[in-house]
């Protein structure tokens, strides 16, 4: 079966990386670009959610003020630690590999 390298691009690019190689039909190369994505996006949410659990914690005890402009300045204060810094740019290099692998692909014979 011959399929669309567009449509494989457009599914790693809309979808998850990695899913256009999976299309393909391409399964190892699929999974070295999904599973550092699925790392990465794991981590970076992870870093997220604990992030905004704080955060509410401050606002339900009263410590922080319900204001948008001392929540952003508070956000902003708080350094990202290296690792989650990391992640983001290994998805990020997953998810552009994946669609330009996936459109730069030769047609199979």
């Amino acid at each position: 079966m011959n399929r669309s390298k567009g449509a494989a691009a457009l599914l790693s690019a809309l979808v998850f990386p990695g899913v256009g190689q999976w299309y393909l039909g391409r399964r190892r190369l699929a999974l070295l670009f999904a599973l550092p994505a699925l790392v990465a996006g794991y981590v970076y949410l992870n870093f997220a959610l604990d992030e905004a659990n704080a955060l509410t914690g401050q606002l339900l005890s009263g410590t922080l003020p319900l204001d948008p402009a001392a929540l952003a300045a508070k956000l902003e204060a708080r350094p990202t630690p290296l690792a989650v810094t990391l992640s983001g740019w290994v998805f990020a290099l997953c998810w552009v590999g994946s669609v330009v692998e996936a459109w730069l692909r030769k047609p199979a014979p």
